[in-house]
């Protein structure tokens, strides 16, 4: 019997709102005020910084979207242009994500809600947040791109009317010096804000669900990419000119604290909300890409092929969605400060970045049948500049918070040797065929 394969249900404004809600998550609530205190009033100049190589993160997930519009398509691109093995690494780093990042972003939930009901157990919310999430991701994609939908809705309005109604309230003397530190912490503020625009990543990792992949992922990226750099630009500006530097990094909920000094009360109630809504889309992106992942690897024998079963009724891939679950499950009480959860984070990003751009340079000559068929394509040119470009920008990101988490790394190659040595040891062997389904 044919083996039953996802179904296309996400149009164009599910797409777009699926990378918002993905990308514009909790951390623009929370990060800005952080690195605020450490990069001073010039934080929105991070972001604007950390936007550069996520422009080219942009074309590439355009064109390997569009090429490979297959769920798990950035694993699908390594393994067939640079090797299984690297294939397999590039999913060992994402999986290993849920366990900390999914977990810290319910937290985060469980914190903001605290602002509402004190005495609430954040454990206790934490777990309820990650159940749900579960659940709604193993019922459907229609369920859960339809509830992104609205939270995206939500929480974007109060990231807007903070932003805009702020900016008449800024005091340009919060802004001077400008550079209170010098420009090193600018860049490293700009690499740890990169975190902020890893989401692009989710659209093709689900670019097996979306209808008309060829023209849908594309507009999808560069329409949500628009409204996120606007955002991303003005929240850090209102930010660091209504709260002083140099004290904003000891304040809970930056931008609900903010919001109190110009908006009234039950506009700061509702941006609190947007802030709740922020933190639950991004824990649902993330276990509903780091689940297409985890199906595409079961899918192809990296790990037991008992996961890379299709839901009869929901047709969904329920197994993988309970394992990336269980891991965000079993990561729940992992710590650390939001800085070095992030900065962490985008090593790993980075690691896979450089991996993706050198297999997009490859993939022209290597399978030219899968990109010529390809709805969205650079010319050579372009695509060797873009290709060199992030992966450029992805060793110096490396580079620089290598330099800030000397002992991440050390952890980081001993995490991906113990991958190595499961890839040989267990998951080695011939791969599936080229199915890009």
């Amino acid at each position: 019997m044919p083996q039953k394969t996802l179904s296309r249900t996400i149009n164009l404004p599910s797409a777009a709102f699926l990378i918002i809600g993905y990308v514009v998550g909790a951390t623009i609530f929370i990060l800005p005020g952080t690195l605020a205190a450490v990069a001073g009033p010039a934080v929105y100049i991070a972001y604007l910084l950390a936007a550069v190589p996520a422009i080219f993160a942009c074309f590439v997930m355009a064109v390997v979207g569009s090429a490979i519009p297959a769920s798990g398509s950035l694993y699908l691109l390594i393994r067939d242009a640079l090797s299984p093995m690297l294939g397999f690494l590039y999913i060992w780093l994402m999986v290993a994500m849920a366990a900390l990042v999914t977990p810290l972003l319910a937290m985060g939930f469980a914190d903001y809600l605290s602002h509402f009901y004190a005495g609430l157990d954040s454990k206790i919310v934490t777990i309820s947040v990650i159940v749900l999430i579960i659940a709604i991701n193993y019922v459907g994609m229609k369920v859960a791109s339809g509830l992104q939908n609205l939270m995206v809705v939500g929480f974007i309005l109060a990231l807007l009317i903070f932003a805009f109604g702020g900016l008449p309230h800024v005091d340009p003397a919060l802004m001077k010096p400008l550079f209170p530190l010098g420009w090193s912490p600018i860049v490293v503020a700009a690499t740890t804000a990169y975190f902020s625009y890893a989401g692009i990543f989710i659209i093709a990792e689900v670019a097996g669900e979306i209808k008309n992949p060829g023209r849908t992922i594309p507009l999808a990226i560069f329409l949500s990419f628009t409204v996120i750099l606007l955002l991303y630009t003005l929240v850090p500006l209102v930010l660091s000119g209504i709260l002083n530097w140099e004290s904003i990094g000891t304040v809970k909920m930056a931008v609900v604290t903010a919001a109190q000094r110009f908006l009234p009360a039950w506009l700061v109630t509702f941006i609190a909300v947007g802030a709740l809504l922020a933190a639950a889309t991004s824990v649902n992106g993330i276990i509903m890409g780091l689940s297409r992942d985890f199906y595409k690897g079961a899918k192809s024998g990296l790990f037991p092929r008992y996961f890379a079963a299709i839901h009869p009724l929901f047709n969904t891939p329920g197994r993988a969605v309970l394992v990336i679950g269980a891991l965000s499950l079993a990561g729940a009480f992992a710590g650390g400060s939001i800085v070095q959860y992030a900065q962490i984070a985008v090593m790993e990003l980075m690691i896979i970045q450089i991996m993706t751009g050198i297999a997009l340079l490859k993939l022209p000559g290597k399978m030219p049948e899968v990109y010529d068929a390809s709805a969205f394509k650079l010319g050579k040119t372009a695509l060797r500049f873009v290709c060199i470009c992030y992966i450029v920008f992805s060793a110096i990101f490396l580079l620089v918070l290598g330099m800030e988490q000397p002992g991440a790394v050390v952890y980081g190659l001993i995490f991906i040797a113990i991958g190595c040595s499961w890839y040989f040891i267990v998951a080695r062997r011939p791969h599936s065929p080229k199915a890009y389904d």
